[in-house]
């Protein structure tokens, strides 16, 4: 059946079935006020209207409150009497050009309009002409340069010729709008001619915070994206609620718009736990409350998660994670001098201990370091890697620097093995680009650094000066926050229980996610489409981070699979699994582990070495870390000596099963755990997970990533709630037993003898 019959058949039966319904649109509460945008309001129920004789000119722009909301039936009456809707106000205003002289009688008789009043001219002035703040604007240097706009209709190149009378220089006309310079002063002028509908100050193109909140969440795109579609994850509601994360840095100015709670002011240091933004505000030994001159703390802050809604703005500048709160520990002086010393043990654990909240915060971000000797592998990096090795749940964020140049330009501690290194891409459409000044790899012992870039050029963030300004920064102390705040998003979906269904479900929820799980999954969540290098390279790293590759939601084809192994691997021992592949995406596989510190005066500062092998169905086997002009080559010959993290990238993968193999190739410690993470066409896009420390030897069925068990052993499963749901022993001939247990989260128990019990979760799809 064709396209028309079918639109026939459905017409008819429609006709006959249905029934067309109606209501009564009711008037909105809070219409009688009409506010624009720089403040101004007409109160419509006391401002006056012009007299019933009183005539309205051709020309003259004129506000009509109407009773309710707008009907076109109206809206044509109005033209009937030489009225020209141009344009809504909400709630219940039009704004209308007069077409031909009319008496304001015939207007004020109508039963829909409830008010009348000429077009208010301080309305045309924008917030910053009307109230301009000293010193807070992001564009002081360009403060004599202005645009305007016209109503729909007039012709802008009048306009120019008419102000050009009054002094203005008119650089340009363009579509409906004019650039000008003039005297601020004589704005009001300007604003006072019939066909001009709005002025403001014109800034050269910059790209802000809302751009790096947009690249986060979709990608590079070579044009801007609209506010819902380029907001993916916030449209989904994952904004950082609940959610709490680390900083370290100068200071924060905790009056700005971005930070204040009016009902829990914070003036010096302490916890706050009632707090919009700030769970704490700690002093590191040394420091001084508050953001010192240059206000780095609140810039950073600001692109991490912060939020002016409070003060009645929109979320242009917010950070990207709006609603996630700050434990700050504050390591400037008084001049804004970072106090902390080389060792960064004590600054870590005071952070990582969390003292005073209720749960531990399990990540922290960092935008300083030392300039000397870069890209070596010193005090910094070896006390970064200390602490993170004895809390492998405790993941560190750290910007590479900004010292440019061509290789070997890392800053300290960001060569440190545990800690995910952020370098500096364009923001908004030129974050396919490398920032000139962003810091380059690799590491003295050619470990792969930066791990990844995120947007950090020309990002508009908060000014410490004052309480509502904001200021243009580059480097990467704005790329760190950002990648940080990105994956604090990743964090609440996971905390939320969306994987791996893609909808929230507390019984799925996961709240432990060690530091190496999440490197793994920030560095296959990478897009490689950044400069003209192949991945990986000095400049980018991986790629520039997109955690919506690897959030799967119902509307998209997103898949992931992970596993976070906290038993490990000793020296010459192999983990296996398995996952299926159901399409021709991509494939992104990600081994990463916390290695323990290397000493300072090591060359080559990897302790534990492990490896990555990748078999496909047909048989070709890929080693981590082995490429060719971007892609992962079959059948290498070689392995990587060098890195925690490993990876392959296979380019239109064979559906089917594919097999990867985590070996030991040298462990100096009893055991390394490791995480390893899959992006790519997952069967059924609903992936399984086993999270724990038991050595694997069988695949639970319709568990891609599955809990292997070893024969002789007893299996307990329970419930998220504490309920046993199975026990059992494993059987002898070594098959799983099938354990009939409905998708969601378990926790399980084997036991065998006076060998130590291995416990995990394990989460089942189907």
């Amino acid at each position: 059946m064709n396209r028309l019959l079918l639109f026939l058949l459905f017409s008819y039966l429609l006709a006959r079935t249905g029934t067309a319904g109606s209501f009564e649109s009711q008037p909105y509460a809070d219409a009688r006020v009409i506010r624009f945008a720089n403040g101004t309001s007409v109160d419509t129920r006391i401002a006056p209207m012009p007299e019933p004789t009183a005539r309205m000119e051709t020309g003259t722009v004129w506000l009509v409150h109407l009773t309710g909301p707008v009907r076109q039936e109206w809206l044509a009456e109005l033209r009937s009497l030489g009225a020209d809707p141009i344009c809504y106000l909400a709630y219940q205003t039009v704004v209308c050009r007069l077409w031909r002289d009319a008496p304001a009688t015939d207007f004020r008789t109508l039963p829909f309009v409830d008010w009348l009043g000429p077009h208010p001219t301080s309305a045309k002035l924008a917030p910053e002409i009307l109230s301009p703040a000293p010193d807070s604007s992001l564009f002081t240097l360009y403060s004599s340069l202005f645009v305007l706009s016209v109503w729909p209709g007039e012709n802008p190149t009048s306009v120019a010729v008419a102000i050009a009378g009054i002094g203005a220089d008119v650089e340009d006309v363009t579509g409906r709008s004019v650039r000008f310079r003039l005297d601020e002063a004589r704005l009001p002028e300007v604003a006072a001619l019939e066909p001009v509908a709005w002025i403001q100050e014109c800034s050269p193109a910059r790209a802000y915070n809302s751009d790096v909140q947009w690249v986060m969440q979709v990608g590079w795109r070579p044009e801007r994206p609209d506010e819902l579609s380029g907001r993916r994850i916030w449209a989904h509601g994952i904004r950082g609620q609940n959610m709490v994360v680390g900083l370290f840095d100068t200071g924060i100015t905790t009056e700005h718009d971005m930070f204040i709670d009016p009902a829990f002011p914070v003036t010096g240091p302490g916890l706050f736990p009632e707090h919009r933004k700030l769970v704490a505000y700690k002093l590191y030994d040394g420091a001084a409350f508050g953001d010192a001159s240059g206000f780095h703390g609140t810039a950073v802050a600001s692109t991490l998660c912060g939020n002016d809604s409070i003060a009645g703005n929109a979320s242009k500048l917010d950070g990207v994670a709006p609603d996630c709160r700050i434990y700050f520990v504050d390591d400037g002086d008084a001049y804004g001098v970072h106090v902390s010393g080389p060792d960064l043990t004590a600054l870590l654990d005071s952070v990582r201990l969390s003292n005073g909240v209720s749960q531990p915060v399990r990540q922290v971000s960092g935008s300083f370091g030392s300039s000397e000797n870069l890209s070596y592998y010193r005090l910094e990096e070896s006390s970064l890697d200390a602490v993170c090795w004895n809390d492998k749940q405790f993941f560190v964020v750290w910007a590479a620097g900004n010292s440019g140049g061509s290789a070997y330009n890392i800053g300290h501690p960001s060569g440190a093995k545990s800690a995910l290194t952020v370098g500096c891409c364009g923001n908004g459409t030129q974050s396919n680009e490398v920032w000139i000044s962003s810091s380059r790899g690799p590491c003295r012992d050619e470990r792969i650094k930066p791990n990844l870039l995120a947007p950090g050029e020309n990002v508009a963030t908060a000014d410490g000066r004052e309480s509502h300004s904001y200021v243009a920064l580059s480097g990467t102390s704005l790329s760190a926050p950002a990648a940080s705040g990105a994956l604090m998003l990743l964090r609440q979906y996971f905390a939320e229980g969306w994987f791996p269904t893609g909808a929230p479900d507390s019984s799925h929820r996961i709240t432990h996610l060690s530091s190496a799980l999440m490197r793994a999954m920030a560095i296959a969540a990478t897009d490689s489409n950044v400069g003209s290098e192949y991945p990986p390279n000095t400049s980018a790293g991986w790629g520039r981070l997109d955690v919506s590759t690897i959030m799967h939601f119902p509307d998209d084809s997103s898949g992931l699979a992970f596993l976070d192994d906290t038993f490990g691997v000793s020296t010459g021992e192999a983990q296996s699994f398995q996952f299926e592949l159901s399409g021709r995406a991509p494939l992104h596989v990600v081994l990463a582990w916390t290695d323990t510190a290397a000493a300072p005066e090591a060359a080559i500062a990897i302790v534990n070495d492990l490896n990555l092998e990748l078999t496909s169905p047909d048989g070709n086997r890929y080693h981590g870390n082995q490429f060719n002009a971007g892609w992962s080559s079959a059948n290498p010959p070689n392995w990587d000596e060098r890195n925690v993290e490993e990876v392959c990238l296979v380019n239109h993968p064979l559906p089917g099963r594919w097999t990867a193999r985590v070996l030991g190739r040298n462990v100096y410690t009893p055991r390394q755990p490791f995480a390893v993470a899959v992006r790519g066409g997952i069967a059924g896009m609903v992936p399984g997970v086993a999270e724990g420390n038991c050595p694997r030897t069988e695949t639970v069925p319709k568990t891609p990533f599955g809990l292997s068990l070893r024969p002789g052993w007893h299996l307990t499963v329970f419930a998220v709630d504490g309920r046993q749901v199975f026990t059992g022993t494993v059987p002898q001939r070594g098959l799983s037993p099938k354990l009939g247990l409905e998708t969601g989260v378990y926790f399980y128990r084997l036991a065998s003898g006076s060998a130590q019990p291995i416990t995990g979760k394990l989460v089942i799809c189907r």
